[in-house]
């Protein structure tokens, strides 16, 4: 899931060289691209899912130290354990008083709210313990800039752990015996920073990529872990009555929207509340944080564009993505029936911005 929250490759800011100086009994792990500024011909709209290093050895009773660069959190679950999901059934109020510009409701009204899963949410504090038993959480960083999360390690094995909000994110940690070797800080480094090096080759890859062919357009190009947070074409140009298929990259760890509207503004204010407190929550306690409906359903079964529906032309895919264990979709058709030039966005990452012209 970027804009704010999900840092373009160029501008994340960490040392290329992951902290030599750190202590033999701290290794660190950044969840994110390990980057201090933007290197030369990268695309500035990229970025790579996933952790630098990718797999860490300690011994027993070391820690690991995680810096958070974007959009990401950390998940460590009961050995052979699912992975966390981050959203879930609302188990309250359904979607109502859910309307459009004109005052019509929109058709989810009396679907279910999709809340954040509370346990990646608010995380577990930070330092903390894992041997396998437990399942803990650096949270999400839903607020400012997130803080190291530190993990000790006391018993040995070999463990997963995962970016709840990026399905396909993981990485390994290998704990052996006190008097086992490991990899020196210097050597875990330079392995990050060759796993670095081959992030920004395909990221440079996909920027070369050609657009799709037919009536097709795409949020990225994405491949797996390495995403462009752009849609391909930015332009795209068809005849009225055409219907484009609006889709994911196959494999893709990100999630996007195509939402339009004659009103950027409305999208932009739609955007910052895509998460936040569910309606309904709060009165008895601290609100329950989930996915504004207007911005996570599609707004039509069927969807079709011609500047009028809705009353401001809002037209909207709902959440898209790739990840066969989620109940979203991977694309969405939208026809376009009436000549003009119709903008859209992302709402999880509105930095992505897109156009169609319909020529008569």
């Amino acid at each position: 899931m970027s804009g704010p929250t999900r840092a373009a490759l160029g501008a994340v800011l960490l040392s290329l060289a992951l902290p030599a100086a750190a202590s033999a009994a701290t290794k660190a792990v950044s969840a994110g691209p390990p980057l201090k500024k933007p290197p030369a011909g990268v695309p500035r709209d990229s970025d790579d899912n996933a952790f630098f290093p990718s797999s860490v050895k300690i011994h027993a009773g070391d820690r690991l130290r995680f810096t958070i660069a974007g959009f990401h959190a950390i998940n460590f679950v009961k050995k052979h354990g699912p992975a966390p999901g981050l959203a879930q059934p609302f188990d309250g109020p359904p979607v109502s008083g859910a309307t459009d510009q004109a005052g019509a409701p929109f058709w989810f009204n009396g679907q279910p709210q999709v809340a954040l899963n509370p346990s990646i949410v608010t995380g577990t504090k930070s330092p903390t313990t894992y041997d396998g038993s437990q399942d803990i959480g650096s949270g999400a960083p839903l607020q400012g800039a997130p803080k190291p999360w530190v993990v000790r390690f006391p018993k040995t094995g070999r463990f997963t752990f995962y970016c709840p909000i990026h399905p396909g994110m993981k990485g390994t940690v290998a704990v052996v015996p006190k008097g086992r070797p490991v990899p020196s800080a210097a050597a875990d480094a330079a392995r990050a920073k060759r796993q670095l090096a081959k992030a920004l080759r395909d990221v440079k890859r996909l920027d070369r990529r050609k657009p799709p062919r037919g009536d097709v357009v795409e949020a990225g190009p994405d491949h797996r872990d390495a995403t462009l947070y752009r849609f391909t074409p930015a332009k795209k140009t068809v005849t009225a009555g055409t219907t484009l298929t609006l889709t994911m990259s196959r494999g893709t760890y990100e999630t996007h929207t195509f939402t339009f509207a004659d009103d950027a503004k409305s999208l932009q204010t739609l955007a910052k509340g895509f998460i936040g407190p569910l309606p309904g929550t709060g009165t008895s306690g601290p609100p329950t944080i989930g996915f504004d409906p207007v911005a996570l359903y599609p707004s039509d079964p069927q969807l079709t564009e011609d500047g009028k529906v809705h009353g401001n032309g809002f037209v909207n895919t709902g959440a898209l993505d790739s990840d066969r264990a989620s109940p979203m979709p991977l694309s969405a058709k939208v026809t376009f029936s009436t000549p003009g030039t119709y903008h859209y966005i992302c709402l999880i990452h509105p930095e992505m911005k897109g156009e169609v012209v319909v020529t008569p």
